[in-house]
């Protein structure tokens, strides 16, 4: 062992330890004092295990201590620090990086020590003196020793001028997330749950997209560049997925107005060839996944297309194009249809993502369409009852266009929730060979009982009646003979409240519109529904409270009415109202109808 004693500083690198010792003992450079140790320069330069092993058995330091402070290799181009996990490219190597308010400080009190955090690509910033390191690029073989007396020969006066070029900064909160985890401390979940070179990888790649932009050259960009684009990156990494979310789908609206089909290459640019082609990282880490989830949530994209080496096996979403090619359906008739449900806005860009599932779903749905003109042709009933049947919300008509749309028609309902219908009708009734006395249609008996078809149909699906029948050899309601005594029997509970059509009618409002108040209950801007159950309670039959109309009514009202009472037109009703900067506390855009409130508006605005 190497005597006197020279301790070892425990900021200072072992290849800094070794160049003191040098120095200390033999008054030499390092290489031949490495050499007289039969210490390998390159493999002290590595920090071999067997090398920091033989300068810690002739220095008589802890090895330890010597491990501590340096990236022991592991393999090929990967090395444990602290416990940590890194590749190469996580060192500075072959820089050498100081700081030289540090440097001066040493020459006044004694050697030169390279600080171990100098050695980490991370570290830009001295934490001590706030100013920027200082990174000089390896020109000898020899220079990845990091020997800094003979790396930074500037002293005094010139080692006082770069100290005062140096730029003046805080560290950055990325920077000192690293250095802490390799103190042990615990910084953000997510963070902590990658590597240190995914953490950081992670973190800069994702500050370079917000603030560089996708079309950014990563070998373009200088440390200083790096150092930015990690601060910011780090108040998105710093959250976890929520905020790296945030920032890949802030940078996914850039697209939202452009016109055909962006990809992800196109849309993310730089951060997605990155981590598609990393050379520094064989596993990027989760930013990958998050990434990849947030592609094919968003971008449309065939099945078998590759994300991120993981091949998607079945389409995830559609454009109105791709959808309307696959069903083979009219593309501009499956936007308004799409619309309608809700599925997309109206003019929506070509290449608006809609979820494969709920498209199929509603192209099939569009497939099994019967146009309102016929449906009572198909079911076999009058063209009356189809409108009850609608308001009774018995079947869901599909509409084009958006509630407020003008010209908004319902075009058609879906042949399978016919279908249900008309198939729980005819489970009610008892098959009849032929036409018998005291058995009538449903149109028949809802004459004799004074109450709307709807009601009758009510009563069967409720389970009211007891003797209903269907001629055999027909289909649809028109099939169904019920006892017309029966239901005068019963029509007395159906005059209890107002019916569908009746309380809407009292509003002057579409069903559509009535239905949404209801959907919206217990909001402000609301109707409340009763409902009456049979015998059988799976089926229950829509009334409402007349009062509960009534204070609707006389609470809340809408340009229509409002141009009914005062015999204005509706133009000039909307018109008063702007004027007066008088806004609907429910929108046209949401429901259908602007609904003010009546105790808004002043005697005199319509007189």
């Amino acid at each position: 062992m190497l005597l006197p004693f020279l301790p070892f500083d425990p900021n200072e690198t072992p290849l800094s330890y070794a160049a003191r010792l040098a120095h200390y003992h033999a008054d030499k450079p390092i290489v031949p004092f490495l050499r007289d140790l039969q210490i390998r320069p390159e493999a002290i330069a590595s920090s071999e295990p067997d090398a920091l092993a033989r300068l810690a058995e002739t220095s008589g330091a802890p090895l330890n201590d010597l491990r501590r402070n340096a990236a022991v290799r592991q393999g090929k181009r990967t090395y444990d620090l602290r416990g940590e996990p890194v590749t190469a490219e996580f060192l500075s190597n072959p820089y050498t990086v100081f700081c030289p308010a540090c440097l001066a400080e040493d020459d006044m009190t004694g050697r030169r020590r390279g600080r171990w955090h100098w050695a980490l690509s991370i570290v830009r910033t001295c934490p001590h003196h706030e100013i920027a390191l200082v990174r000089q690029a390896q020109a000898a073989w020899d220079d990845k020793l990091h020997e800094l007396d003979r790396r930074v020969p500037e002293r005094g006066s010139e080692l006082q001028a770069m100290i005062e070029r140096a730029v003046r900064r805080s560290v950055s909160p990325l920077q000192g997330y690293v250095q802490r985890r390799l103190e042990g401390i615990a910084g953000p979940d997510w963070l902590d749950a990658q590597t240190l070179d995914q953490a950081t990888r992670a973190t800069e790649l994702l500050g370079v997209l917000v603030v560089y932009g996708r079309t950014q050259k990563l070998p373009e960009l200088t440390s200083d560049d790096w150092d930015h684009a990690g601060r910011v990156g780090f108040q998105f990494t710093s959250r976890g997925e929520e905020g790296i979310r945030e920032a890949l789908e802030t940078q996914l609206r850039k697209f939202d107005e452009a016109t055909g089909n962006a990809g992800p290459r196109k849309i993310f640019g730089c951060f997605y060839n990155a981590l598609a082609h990393s050379k520094s990282l064989k596993e990027p880490g989760d930013i990958a996944r998050i990434l990849r989830d947030v592609i094919t949530e968003n971008i449309v994209m065939p099945a078998g297309t590759k994300v991120l080496g993981v091949e998607f096996p079945e389409r995830q979403l559609h454009t109105v194009a791709s959808l309307a090619k696959e069903q083979s359906l009219d593309s501009r008739t499956l936007s308004n249809v799409l619309v309608a449900a809700g599925a997309i806005p109206e003019n929506a860009p070509a290449h608006f993502a809609i979820p494969a599932d709920l498209g199929r779903e509603i192209a099939g749905r569009m497939k099994r369409t019967v146009n309102v003109i016929s449906l009572w042709k198909d079911m076999n009933c009058t063209r009356p009852l189809v409108d009850q049947l609608f308001a009774d919300r018995l079947l869901t008509p599909i509409y084009y266009g958006r509630p407020s749309a003008r010209g908004r028609a319902q075009k058609a309902v879906d042949r399978d929730e016919i279908a249900v219908l008309v198939g729980k009708l005819h489970a009610k009734a008892a098959e009849l060979d032929a036409e018998t006395d005291g058995l009538v249609p449903v149109s028949k008996a809802a004459e004799k009982a004074k109450v709307p078809a709807v009601a009758v149909v009510h009563m069967i699906l409720g389970g009211f009646l007891g003797r209903v029948f269907r001629l055999a050899g027909q289909g649809g309601i028109g099939a169904l003979r019920v006892d017309s005594t029966e239901v005068e029997r019963h029509a007395a509970a159906f005059g209890v409240g107002l019916s569908p059509m009746a309380a809407f009618g009292a509003l002057k409002i579409p069903r559509d519109v009535g239905w949404r108040l209801v959907d919206r209950h217990p909001q402000e801007v609301s109707l409340t529904v009763d409902w009456i159950a049979g015998s059988d309670d799976s089926h229950r039959i829509p009334r409402f409270d007349p009062a509960d109309v009534g204070d609707f009514k006389a609470r809340f009202t809408h340009p229509a009415r409002i141009a009914e009472t005062h015999g204005l037109q509706v133009g000039e009703v909307v018109g008063r109202l702007k004027r007066r900067g008088i806004r609907p506390i429910l929108t046209r855009a949401k429901i259908g109808v602007d609904f003010y409130r009546t105790n808004d508006l002043e005697p005199d605005l319509f007189t």
